[in-house]
């Protein structure tokens, strides 16, 4: 099985970038299935429906939040009765979005979580916990067990989180128990995919899908007059510099097990 990520999703820049790469990207990696960051889907916070069709019309299965997914209170109905959209399973059970997703393709089966780190970032339960509790309650009883592999499916967490402290230690608690562990919301790509010692695929931030001629989506110059001077500014979004950010996982359909991890960095002319 092959599932490409796509990397925080920023404003028309983003959504734009992923229409024009999109149908290449099938073809070179042929994906079963296609997921992406949504939270800074309409103009750098939040989503609407509008926005969204244009990334499920693009070919998109689903998608991730974050802390940033209800920052459009016109769209929380329609988070609310989308399911499509995997809200941060430690936020609480009223906020609007699913909290779980397994996609089905053919004979093909995957499962897809969100999880919000607690450094730096709005208040939320601990994921940590959160996620030993959804593994005993989907997988095992057992909470003395290492490993889950085989998984009954492949599983995959968007762990949308600021330090990358708390990123490397979440991938190293859940290796072996997901098939893969991939870090958001700081927009700027890491060099370190890889596989983990129990078979979990890791990479701390996947990155910016979107402009890359700005300060992780907005414009440069405003961001910069803001840390010259501390007086704060209106943000715009940048749409200067296009650029996939992206990852292609292979996994075994099987057990679970992530096989490789391939990350995708691409200027669009």
């Amino acid at each position: 099985m092959k599932v490409l990520f796509f990397g925080d999703v920023y404003g028309k820049a983003g959504r734009q970038t992923v229409q024009l790469t999109l149908p290449e990207l099938k073809e070179e990696f042929q994906p079963d299935f296609i997921l992406a960051n949504c939270e800074n889907l309409a103009d750098g916070k939040g989503v609407t429906e509008k926005t969204l069709n244009q990334l499920f019309n693009a070919g998109v299965d689903a998608v991730t939040g974050g802390n940033h997914l209800w920052d459009r209170t016109e769209s929380l109905e329609y988070i609310r009765g989308q399911n499509r959209i995997i809200k941060p399973l430690n936020y609480p059970e009223d906020a609007p979005g699913n909290p779980y997703i397994i996609l089905a393709k053919e004979n093909l089966r995957l499962g897809v979580l969100c999880l919000c780190g607690q450094l730096l970032m709005p208040p939320c339960n601990n994921p940590f916990t959160a996620l030993s509790e959804f593994i005993k309650l989907h997988f095992t009883k057992d909470a003395e067990q290492v490993s889950l592999f085989p998984l009954p499916y492949p599983v995959i967490l968007d762990f949308h989180c600021e330090a990358t402290s708390e990123k490397r230690a979440m991938g190293w608690f859940a290796d072996g128990q997901l098939s893969a562990v991939l870090g958001t919301h700081t927009h700027i790509q890491t060099a370190d995919e890889e596989i983990l010692p129990l078979g979990t695929a890791y990479i701390t931030d996947i990155g910016m899908t979107g402009s890359h001629n700005s300060v992780i989506g907005v414009k440069k110059e405003i961001i910069i007059e803001k840390f010259r001077t501390s007086v704060p500014n209106r943000f715009e979004s940048s749409d200067l510099g296009l650029q996939v950010n992206a990852v292609c996982l292979e996994l075994d359909s099987e057990t679970g097990k992530a096989l490789n991890i391939m990350r995708i960095r691409r200027n669009i002319e």
